[in-house]
């Protein structure tokens, strides 16, 4: 009889603190941005900077927005919850086909833990999903950073392969398009849908198409060999290819970027946009978060708590989340189909 060749699965999802007391969320903070992939500069500078000044004066006002945060899930915290229930629901899919594990770029199961215990285990190969749809250097660059420095030194390693980046996938775009159609029982009353990504520092666009701005490429306008590994030309065409699939006019579509740390990320910014709506006299509108699969601060805090208030504040009326895939049936089902040239 064949031996039947044992696959381990490794989901990586961002990264949340353990708990969210103040040292958790400090030590967090210090694993996340401690990063090349996340801060573009000198050794020796960011660490000072992460370690010294960023992680000391944002630990406890993060601690309180983390302690909002698990309230709002029970007590727990949601990316680790809907993350390991979307782990067990592939396993249960895939069935001995594969050992699934989940893996995080910070906080809790840090990579090379559980790169280790993956080791020991002797699988013949390692599947890496990182749960990023589009590609930046802070998300799918920092999962292929902490899995080089989690194999190094290592020996006997077995082969290991990463999935791709799937935002242009038609099985993501299928499962993004059933879950805004759930969540959104009349399309039409909707007067703007503002597809809010993630928002990255502009230099790490450049990083794409090093030479040339995203203004002299038309990143916004199309995806091109040239611009292919830009996260800003990803985002732009993933909005196109969903509002194309749900039949919404591009001039009723936004693509805003969300939680920025200085005005040097890249635009037009979520929260602006949100406010200069309102006050134009919007008064219905839908935010879709296409570059997370598991709700998370960013979604539930500052979505949905944060630009909900700002936009009822300057007189709109009807604010409407579509919550992000986490562990739904769709999202399992096609997420599967995904990774089936993988496995």
């Amino acid at each position: 009889m064949e031996e039947r060749h044992h696959t381990a699965l490794l989901i990586v999802n961002y990264g949340t603190p353990d708990s969210a007391s103040r040292r958790d969320v400090a030590r967090y903070l210090r694993q996340l941005l401690d990063s090349n992939h996340v801060m573009t500069m000198n050794t020796v500078g960011r660490k000072i900077l992460v370690h010294c000044i960023i992680a000391p004066s944002r630990s406890k006002k993060s601690s309180k927005m983390y302690q909002r945060l698990a309230a709002s899930c029970g007590g727990e915290m949601p990316l680790k919850k809907y993350t390991n229930d979307f782990a067990d629901k592939v396993q249960q899919k895939l069935g001995d086909r594969v050992d699934v594990f989940v893996a995080m770029t910070a906080g809790y199961a840090l990579m090379k833990d559980v790169i280790g215990d993956i080791l020991k285990a002797n699988y013949h190969r390692i599947v890496v999903a990182p749960m990023f749809p589009q590609y930046t250097e802070s998300t799918w660059g920092k999962v292929l950073e902490d899995l080089n420095s989690s194999l190094s030194g290592r020996l006997n390693v077995p082969p290991i392969s990463v999935i791709e980046p799937y935002y242009d996938s038609e099985y993501f775009v299928d499962a993004m398009c059933g879950l805004i159609n759930e969540n959104i029982s009349q399309m039409s009353d909707i007067e703007k849908f503002v597809f809010s990504y993630h928002g990255i520092p502009i230099k790490h666009t450049h990083l794409a198409h090093e030479g040339k701005t995203c203004e002299e490429l038309g990143c916004a306008d199309a995806v091109t060999n040239e611009n292919r590994r830009c996260y800003l030309a990803q985002c732009h065409h993933q909005t196109r290819l969903l509002a194309s699939k749900l039949g919404i006019s591009p001039e009723k579509c936004l693509t805003t970027f969300q939680s920025r740390l200085t005005e040097r990320w890249i635009q037009p910014f979520t929260d602006t946009e949100i406010r200069r709506l309102a006050q134009d006299g919007v008064k219905n509108i839908a935010v879709i978060t296409p570059s997370f699969t598991v709700d998370c601060l960013e979604t539930i805090i500052e979505i949905g708590g944060t630009l909900r208030d700002t936009f009822m504040q300057y007189g709109g009326q009807k604010f409407v989340t579509v919550p992000c895939l986490n562990a739904s049936d769709i999202w399992i089902d096609n997420f599967c189909k995904i990774l089936e040239k993988s496995l």
